[in-house]
């Protein structure tokens, strides 16, 4: 398919969230009318304090960079932390959290999508408090969901998470159409990198459909599986001077994860670094960059901290095309 074709395919999906988006943006107004205002929230205050929580999409150019590793350990630190953390599997079709943490789940968001459970019902407890909201896994329409089911999903999430303070949302790697609304829809974007060149061309590429499809400006970098610090760092300035000069996008280097025989060691058992060996080098960086996100999230401005940033940000876009 040629570029042309390609980009007049992402538009009508753009254009079709839009008018779907406008409806629910709608009824969510009457309804905040109804509720009353929304409180507003941030990690620096009591958990007991917080209704609305923080958001991070968790994401990669490509497979096999340690996403889904990095998505779970991040949560284990936050819940080490006290804080109340809701895990989404929105690697649709080819979910794994659930294999990950070694949960057992009846039921998945597919059930939810059929209109069968409740988030509620669907939601499983893992380690440290944490929650997950798991997504089937060998289903293949799940991974072509249609506007309208991400978009009914996503109003159930966003009506439901307001008891966790931080929602970590694992997505698909590449630039499908799931992977991208479920990028769009949280405060911030980490995209996870590789010294291996594949991956450093991926993640770029990743963040160029995102910047010439949503007009998206701003993604955090975790570089998985380094040596050493100035490696990591090396991998950073590679994307970000090609993203700074072709995209004019702002590339926030959020930390890195050392190659560690430990964390290697954790995987093979089917356990979390973060968990078994809480002092290894790997969960020590993972700490690190949990504290990272956390500073950036508290110099982010935003409205109410839900997962309505996409929505928000394509009817902003649906505004210009008129």
């Amino acid at each position: 398919m040629s570029a042309n074709g390609e980009g007049c395919i992402l538009m009508e999906e753009m254009d079709n969230q839009v008018a779907t988006l406008q409806e629910l943006a709608r009824k969510k107004k009457t309804g905040s009318r109804q509720g009353g205002p929304s409180k507003r929230t941030s990690l620096d205050r009591a958990p007991s304090e917080r209704k609305v929580p923080h958001t991070l999409a968790v994401t990669s150019g490509k497979g096999g960079v340690g996403k889904t590793l990095v998505t779970v350990n991040l949560a284990i630190q936050y819940a080490r932390q006290g804080f109340k953390v809701l895990i989404i599997d929105a690697d649709m079709g080819l979910a794994n959290i659930d294999v990950v943490l070694r949960l057992s789940p009846k039921h998945t968001i597919q059930d939810v999508l059929i209109g069968e459970m409740t988030l509620d019902e669907v939601a499983v407890p893992g380690p440290f408090g944490i929650t997950v909201l798991p997504a089937a896994s060998g289903v293949a329409e799940l991974s072509t969901l249609t506007e309208q089911q991400k978009l009914s999903l996503m109003d159930h999430i966003d009506n439901w998470n307001a008891e966790f303070d931080v929602v970590l949302v694992d997505t698909g790697a590449g630039i499908s159409s799931n992977v991208r609304f479920f990028v769009l829809a949280v405060e911030r974007i980490m995209v996870v990198a590789t010294p291996d060149p594949a991956s450093i061309a991926d993640a770029y590429a990743l963040m160029k459909v995102m910047f010439n499809t949503h007009r998206v400006t701003q993604f955090d970098l975790v570089v998985n599986q380094v040596r050493t610090a100035s490696e990591a760092k090396e991998v950073y300035r590679r994307i970000s001077s090609v993203a700074a000069t072709h995209l004019n996008i702002g590339l926030t280097f959020a930390g890195y994860i050392p190659y560690d025989p430990l964390l290697a060691q954790s995987v093979r058992n089917g356990e979390q670094v973060s968990e078994r060996f809480p002092e290894a080098p790997a969960s020590q960086s993972f700490k690190e960059l949990s504290e990272s996100i956390n500073r950036l999230w508290q110099r982010q401005r935003h409205d109410d901290g839900r997962m309505v940033f996409f929505w928000r940000r394509l009817l902003n876009e649906g505004r210009r095309q008129q």
